[in-house]
């Protein structure tokens, strides 16, 4: 799952909020250099990513993509999970989108101190841009993937999986249906136990 899931996950711990955002920042082990509730968030990113790596949904999701973009297909469905998240939200969650978008990243800002130079520039254009309320938006598929294509060593076709993405928007909002819901319990009990 992408940003708009992490912090949906979090639930209402802005902690847990900033740990779902820096999980993309901070590698290795956690060893105190954030203060334990953010650390606890990061972890819980982990588990999000791990269970959504593993499930057998999203492995149909990124199997409905032509072969070139197999080795891709966990990011693709992240971002496109995400999409569909943002279309589907009011089936998800009381709050509008655009709202839920402006707290959780003023909370992200909250904890400006807390962010490394890279995860703090990409928080402040978030907010600037109040960026999760546009991931509804098709046009944040094309946007993500090329970006995220650009940010890869090797080449990769990323910026070239839209097209394809669009193919099976109906299919994958049927993956999504039947996975989020599975996806929320994990975290709540996660959040129970840790």
């Amino acid at each position: 799952m992408n940003h708009l899931a992490h912090f949906a996950l979090a639930g209402r711990d802005p902690a847990l909020l900033v740990g779902g955002f820096l999980g993309d920042y901070v590698k290795g082990r956690l060893t105190g250099r954030f203060p334990a509730e953010i650390e606890r968030g990061i972890r819980l990113h982990r588990a999000i990513d791990r269970f959504t790596d593993e499930h057998p949904v999203t492995r149909i999701s990124a199997k409905r993509l032509p072969r070139r973009f197999h080795r891709y297909g966990g990011i693709i469905t992240d971002i496109t999970y995400d999409h569909l998240l943002a279309v589907n939200w009011q089936q998800y969650y009381d709050t509008s989108l655009n709202e839920f978008s402006r707290y959780a990243l003023s909370k992200l800002l909250e904890y400006r101190d807390h962010l490394p130079e890279d995860a703090l520039k990409t928080a402040i254009r978030m907010h600037e841009l109040n960026s999760l309320a546009g991931y509804s938006e098709l046009a944040f598929i094309e946007r993500s993937l090329g970006y995220l294509s650009t940010r890869l060593t090797r080449d990769n076709p990323l910026d070239e999986a839209a097209i394809e993405v669009t193919r099976h928007l109906d299919s994958m909002t049927g993956d999504l249906a039947r996975f989020y819901p599975e996806l929320r319990v994990f975290c709540d009990e996660w959040r129970q136990n840790h």
